[in-house]
């Protein structure tokens, strides 16, 4: 079991913890990669039978999966975040309408969708928090790092500044 404690200091070093690489490695990663190799074994059915007009767009979806999963891997072996420091407000529940952006650099709000989720906003991009760990270590009111992802700009990890 990694200690948080080592997990925290990699990421205000600006590194991914190699125990963080799940985030970016998730099932939407492997799906992509799934589909990849479905389309390059039918890709090479339709050669095989001599359908090459079929080839133009499994090999167009093919092309954008296989990009999806390079910047994924990408994120991983480069191992850098980003790190957004700010103010964070809590907006508490809201009944209907969602916070109207650019307020704070960071901020929080609970809606109904069915059932209370809560979202965090940074820089105008909206995370749902699933995680509950990650949602207990927000501390509103207050200045706190969001660590992100260069180029895909997924949410790692969150801690007070």
């Amino acid at each position: 079991m990694t200690e948080q404690a080592e997990v925290e200091l990699a990421n205000r070093n600006g590194r991914l913890h190699p125990s963080q690489r799940r985030k970016l490695l998730d099932f939407n990663f492997w799906a992509a990669v799934v589909l990849v190799l479905a389309g390059l074994w039918t890709a090479a059915l339709a050669i095989t039978d001599g359908a090459a007009a079929a080839l133009v767009p499994i090999l167009a979806a093919t092309a954008w999966f296989a990009f999806v999963c390079g910047r994924r891997l990408s994120e991983v072996g480069s191992g850098r975040l980003v790190v957004i420091t700010g103010w964070t407000h809590d907006f508490g529940k809201v009944h209907g309408k969602r916070p109207e952006r650019g307020q704070y650099p960071i901020y929080l709000y609970t809606i109904m969708e069915r059932i209370w989720f809560t979202y965090l906003v940074v820089q105008d991009r909206s995370f749902r928090l699933d995680d509950r760990a990650l949602r207990e270590r927000i501390q509103p009111e207050r200045t706190n790092a969001v660590y992100l992802t260069p180029r895909t700009k997924t949410l790692i990890n969150v801690l007070p500044a």
